[in-house]
Formats: C-alpha cells, structure tokens, sequence
C-alpha cells in the first residue's frame, strides 16, 4: 500500500491524479500481486526456506530505484504533452508502471510463502492464515495512512518510498544476517539532492501536498501561474499592477449585471485556488465581503504568499465546496462556482442537487 500511494505521487507531475490514472495504477498493481501470489505459493512448496523468503524481500528493496528511473522517462512525457503525442505520453506512462512491476510482485509473494513456513499442522491452517492476513492488514494500514497523512506531506514521494525501501531491506538482512549494509545502502540515498520534481521552464516554486503536486511558474512578463499535477490547465493567474487576467476569470466580474446590476455585498467564491477571482471581485466593489473555499491548504498558502491573495474582507475556508454550501447558514448576492478545470471536474459540483443548494443559499437578486 505504500508503494500504491507513492507511485500515484510519483506519477502526478507528469500523468496526473485523474480516475484514469488511478485505475490504470491499481489495475496493474492488482496484476502484479496476482502474480506473485501464484509464484509465491509454487515457490514455497518447493523451497520452504525462510532465508529464501528473506532473500525475496531483499529483492524487493528495489523500490528504492524507482524514483530515480523513473524521473528520465517520465519526462518524455512532457514532451509528448508539449508535441501533442500520444504516443510519448502513454509510452512513457506504461514503461514508468511497468517499473513497479518486480517489486510489486515479489511482495505478493510474501504472504502464501509465510504461510507455508508457518504452517505446522493441517489443524491450525485456519488459525494461521488468519493471523497472519490480520498482520497484513495492519501493514496496509499503517502503508496507506503514513504516506498520506505524514511522509508525503514532510519529506516527499521520493524519500518516502525510500524510507518504506530501508525498513523492509532491514527486515531482510535481519532475516539473512546481513548486517545493516543493505538499508543504510538505501539510507544513504536521502543524502542525494532531489532537484525539481518536475524540470520546467519557468518553475519558481514547487510543493506536493495530500491532494496535488502544485507548481508555480513565472512567465516572461513577470506573470504567475499556478498549476496542478501535469499542468494542463492553469488555476490561478497574477499580474502584478494589472487587475484583468484576460482568461476567463474575468467574466466573473460581469456577473453582477446578470442579476439586478447592483454590487453584490456577500459573494462566495468555490474553488477560490489562489484568489484570482476573490481578488477581482474585491477591486471592483472594495465594500464586498468574499468568502472563499478551497480543498486545499498548501494552494491557500501560496496563493498568500505569491499571489497577492491578502485581501482584509477574503476569508479562505479550507475544505470541499459541497459540503461547505451544505452546511453554510449564509447567503450571498453570488455563488461562482470557479471548480471546473480539466481534467479536474469534480463530478458532484456538476450535478443538479449542487446547483439547487446553490441557488438555495442565493439572495433575491
């Protein structure tokens, strides 16, 4: 599970986090357990040898080398996205899962082959499979929540799976009486300088969070952008001393003259990113108050330090904008609803239920 939730961090930049990806990445994962629990279990029947099982394991550090592997070939990726190939970008993406495909594998060897050597007597088969499938899942547990909710967010994809790569090499020499030289081997990775997750022109900042990999680039003009994961679509624009954007946040400046053409006194902006649209809405009427939401706190937190989204009547509430219109006892003179980017749509803001709590929370005018 670990290395799951690392590979879709890993992938992000170049591929995106999109349901496609995610179902391409565990579909193949799922393959590449399959498999090893059907080697795992002939193997074990002719090699009952717990250093061999240990050996595996070992074998399976190689997660280790993913992240550097994989760096290279992704990269083409953006090429393909640049020359409009799809061919590069589903080449690269194929070749960059394929390279999980041994360890992954050899890990779903694990748990037939610790079955075999634990099993003693055909009584205490039940009893045996199940403590140790107990164990797994507490493994997998710890595998899905660490990354997410602590490693990833810390120190990143990269040291992650290198971390996750030393405990289990340390396990094995454990097993094999190695010493320690195969973990601090994977250890001494970390000293490494990572460089930009993603190489790009322009590139001025860049972080990874629970939701993206956020990217900040500064055009020639001295504008910023601010994009999500491979980039195909720009969230959040700044023109230092200039208000208009000329994309399409500034039709939401118009919105007051579809109404009664009066100023609007409370707004709420949902998927407000980097407050390209609070902050045009507060320049054109410096008497409106705007409440923002944005599901993601490292994107608020740049869009104040970058993006100029320091505005005294802007207040930002981290969360999902669905539940947030749900639960709101306010209303408001307008609801812009600024969440529909490709290829992140989500599919419950474009619902009619959604749009009937908006209109629900909607003033007369």
């Amino acid at each position: 599970m670990a290395v799951e939730m690392s590979a879709s961090r890993l992938l992000a930049p170049y591929f995106g986090d999109s349901l496609f990806i995610w179902a391409n990445l565990i579909g193949l994962i799922l393959i590449y357990l399959t498999a090893g629990y059907y080697l795992g279990g002939r193997v074990a029947d002719h090699w009952p040898e717990p250093r061999l099982l240990y050996s595996l394991t070992l074998a399976a550090a190689t997660i280790a080398v993913v992240p550097f592997v994989a760096k290279p070939i992704m990269s083409v990726a953006i090429e393909g996205i640049e020359q409009v190939s799809a061919g590069a970008f589903l080449g690269s993406f194929g070749v960059t899962v394929l390279l999980f495909s041994l360890p992954v594998t050899i890990l779903g060897m694990v748990t037939p082959f610790a079955i075999r050597l634990s099993m003693k007597r055909v009584e205490s088969a039940g009893n045996v499979s199940g403590g140790l499938y107990a164990l797994s899942t507490i493994g997998s547990i710890l595998g899905t929540f660490m990354p997410v909710f602590l490693l990833i967010p810390s120190i990143g994809t990269r040291d992650t799976m290198l971390l996750f790569a030393a405990v289990l090499a340390a396990t094995s020499a454990a097993g094999r009486w190695l010493g320690a030289g195969p973990p601090l081997l994977i250890l001494a990775a970390l000293a490494i300088p990572q460089g930009q997750i993603k190489p790009s022109a322009g590139n001025i900042y860049e972080a990874e969070s629970p939701y993206h990999y956020i990217e900040v680039v500064q055009q020639p003009d001295g504008s910023r952008e601010l994009t999500l994961n491979e980039g195909w679509a720009v969230h959040s624009i700044y023109k230092p001393g200039q208000i208009m954007t000329g994309g399409y946040w500034d039709y939401f400046s118009l919105a007051p003259w579809f109404g009664s053409g009066r100023p609007p006194q409370q707004a709420l902006v949902i998927g407000s990113a980097a407050g390209t649209v609070p902050g045009q809405l507060i320049h054109f009427d410096p008497d409106v108050h705007v409440d923002g939401v944005e599901i993601d706190p490292k994107v608020v937190e740049i869009g104040r330090r970058l993006f100029g989204m320091n505005e005294a009547n802007l207040t930002v509430h981290v969360g999902d904008g669905r539940p947030f219109l749900m639960t709101t006892k306010n209303y408001y003179d307008l609801i812009a609803v600024d969440a529909f980017r490709q290829p992140y749509i989500p599919f419950y803001l474009a619902t009619r239920e959604f749009f009937q709590a908006a209109d629900d929370h909607l003033t007369g005018d």
